[in-house]
């Protein structure tokens, strides 16, 4: 069975429980530490007073002659005026009572007591009465007689302090434990109060304000910096994705427009009134132009969000790149021939990829050579590399290239860069470096461009190096 948990549910709760077990930690090992020094220094100072005593009649036995007579009279005189008296003595002659302190009989018999010891073998025996708390003890003493001193020792007082200190430290930590729960619960709104802050710029940015961050002054926590600084990052890739999410919506309107309105167009025409057979073939074909390219645009916009989702698998396969180059430029034999373009494919060498999606992006970046080569050019495809080390593919036109503004864009979605290449060529979708930018980050490679206006463009495909 599963036990409940019993931690706050809150972080300043958690924060303010482990404050208060620590500082009460901290505090009773104190306490323990003091209780133990003053019990030790108690006990050793029983110890002392019972030796020095011990030693005091030692010196009355002896200046006696060591006769007993002297030392009990001398014990008697010590201890018979006295209504509290810190001993008990009694003097045992030969195992029998020679003397003792008035009223010790009834107090502490004699077989309370322990058998004799010498000094450097003390034995301190406790004993609770209904009146106090004694220590026994027995010492032998040097005499002619075999003297056996009894002593009974009172340290009631003393253990009344170490009562009086243990209640003492009971009291204090029940007084302790809900001022150090406030003391901590304010300690740690104090602490926390940076990630209000934090909550409350969050709470503040929406889809309109998304330009908005988190402020780096004052400077935060060192425990909070580095997440203020990933919070301002994610929120620059929110506000990057929300705008090419909102200009893809507005590109993906425009390219819709335009072919729809052409084949309503068409169709309004064919209905205002009859007309001849030539004239509805006329636009029967337009309405066909259109429909094919809606459904070219929207299978490239259906392959890009195929390629781009995390979960699309890869079939690496080992490829001949010139072999695919030239499955690719056979496509492409029946465009090129009427502008009498030579393609050439130079070089070899073997990689891994999807031999599918090599292909396509092969082909687009050779419709685009092909699109815009000047007649009688040449295009040439080189093929470079090892599998080891990383093949490139670079497919170059001797078109009027493209100018230095357009090249940060190229591989923008809908973005067309025709009027820049010099001449009017069919309009394509602008999906189409897109889809090779797309294709080439799924196998971990990228694309690149170089081109110089009025000497044509170079396309460089970079598969990264990978083992079968």
């Amino acid at each position: 069975m599963k036990l409940p948990s019993f931690h706050p549910a809150s972080i300043s709760g958690r924060l303010a429980l482990l404050y208060t077990l620590g500082a009460l930690l901290a505090v009773g090992l104190f306490a323990l530490l003091a209780n133990w020094k003053l019990e030790a220094n108690f006990t050793a100072a029983h110890r002392e007073f019972v030796q020095a005593k011990a030693a005091e009649l030692q010196d009355d036995l002896s200046d006696g002659d060591g006769t007993p007579g002297a030392l009990i009279k001398e014990i008697l005189q010590e201890t018979e005026g006295a209504r509290l008296r810190a001993y008990e003595a009694r003097v045992l002659v030969a195992g029998k009572q020679g003397g003792e302190t008035p009223g010790m009989g009834t107090l502490l018999p004699a077989n309370l007591f322990p058998a004799a010891h010498g000094m450097q073998n003390l034995l301190l025996i406790p004993y609770q009465t209904d009146n106090g708390s004694w220590l026994l003890t027995s010492l032998p003493l040097q005499g002619k007689q075999g003297v056996v001193l009894q002593i009974g020792l009172d340290i009631t007082r003393d253990n009344a302090l170490l009562t009086d200190f243990h209640r003492a430290l009971a009291v204090f930590f029940l007084l302790m434990v809900p001022l150090l729960l406030g003391a901590g619960r304010l300690a740690a709104a104090h602490a926390l109060a940076p990630l209000t802050r934090i909550a409350k710029v969050a709470q503040s940015i929406t889809p309109a304000q998304l330009s908005r961050r988190i402020p780096l002054d004052p400077p935060w926590p060192s425990e909070l910096t580095g997440l203020v600084q990933v919070f301002n990052q994610m929120l620059d890739n929110l506000e990057s994705s929300f705008e090419r999410l909102s200009r893809f919506s507005a590109d993906i309107a425009h390219e819709l427009r335009t072919p729809l309105s052409n084949l309503n167009g068409s169709l309004e025409v064919c209905l205002t009134r009859p007309r001849g057979e030539a004239e509805y073939r006329t636009a029967i074909a337009s309405a066909l132009e259109d429909g094919q390219r809606l459904t070219g645009l929207i299978e490239n916009l259906l392959f890009l969000a195929r390629v781009e989702n995390p979960s699309h698998a890869l079939r690496h396969e080992r490829c001949e790149a010139a072999e695919v180059c030239a499955w690719v430029v056979a496509q492409y034999d029946a465009q090129s021939r009427p502008k009498g373009l030579r393609l050439h494919i130079r070089g070899a060498a073997t990689l891994y990829a999807d031999k599918l999606l090599l292909r396509q992006v092969v082909s687009n970046v050779l419709a685009n050579a092909v699109r815009h080569a000047p007649l009688g050019s040449e295009v040439v495809l080189a093929v470079s590399g090892a599998p080891a080390s990383g093949v490139e593919i670079a497919i170059s036109d001797q078109g009027a290239g493209i100018a230095p503004e357009h090249l940060s864009r190229l591989f923008d979605r809908f973005y067309q860069t025709d009027p820049a290449r010099g001449h009017k060529a069919a309009q394509g979708s602008g999906l189409g470096l897109s889809i090779v930018r797309s294709i080439m980050e799924l196998h971990g490679g990228c694309a690149t461009i170089e081109s110089t206006p009025g000497h044509g463009t170079r396309v460089t495909l970079h598969f990264p190096s990978m083992e079968a």
